[in-house]
Formats: C-alpha cells, structure tokens, sequence
C-alpha cells in the first residue's frame, strides 16, 4: 500500500496510548486472591533488563525504565523503523 503525504501528515497527529510491559507472571486465580497489601510478586524480568514498549497490542521498541521527576518513564533503546511503524497503523487502520 503507497502511503500518500496527505495519509502521512494525518497519521504523525493522530493520538495513540502507549504501553510499557514491565515484565509479567503465571499465578492461579487462588494466588491471586491470596494477595494482599505488601505481598510481593515476581516477574519474568530480571532486574534492569528494560520493558517492552507497546502499541495497539504491538511490541513497537524495548527500554529502560527510569525515574523523572517521582514518575516513571521510559529511556528507549531499541525501536522499530518508522516506516514499519507507519505500514502498520495503516494496516490496522489505526486512522
């Protein structure tokens, strides 16, 4: 599909929600019930190895989670080519 400039401008304005999967776990809805304030749960994730960085359910770059200003943020370090990012919000008609 040939994106046209006027497809491209209308694209880059559009609003999208970005998720950052810290990492995740396996637990049984018994855990899970289990749990209260305090209680730790481990991730896949070692410590330091980044999150992944999601758009409409699409893995789209990888960073590192960091602090500013007491909020959480990420550095990214790794990301897809913008012309695949592109291609895909067309192909999902994101817009």
């Amino acid at each position: 599909m040939e994106i046209t400039p006027e497809d491209y401008n209308a694209l880059v304005d559009t609003q999208i929600i970005v998720d950052v999967m810290l990492g995740h776990a396996d637990v049984t809805i018994k855990d899970f019930l289990n749990f209260s304030e305090g209680d730790i749960l481990p991730l896949n994730k070692i410590a330091g190895e980044g999150g992944d960085i999601f758009v409409n359910q699409r893995i789209v770059g990888t960073g590192d989670i960091i602090v500013i200003d007491e909020k959480l943020a990420i550095r990214v370090q790794d990301a897809m080519d913008a012309q695949n990012v592109v291609n895909f919000f067309f192909d999902e008609k994101s817009i």
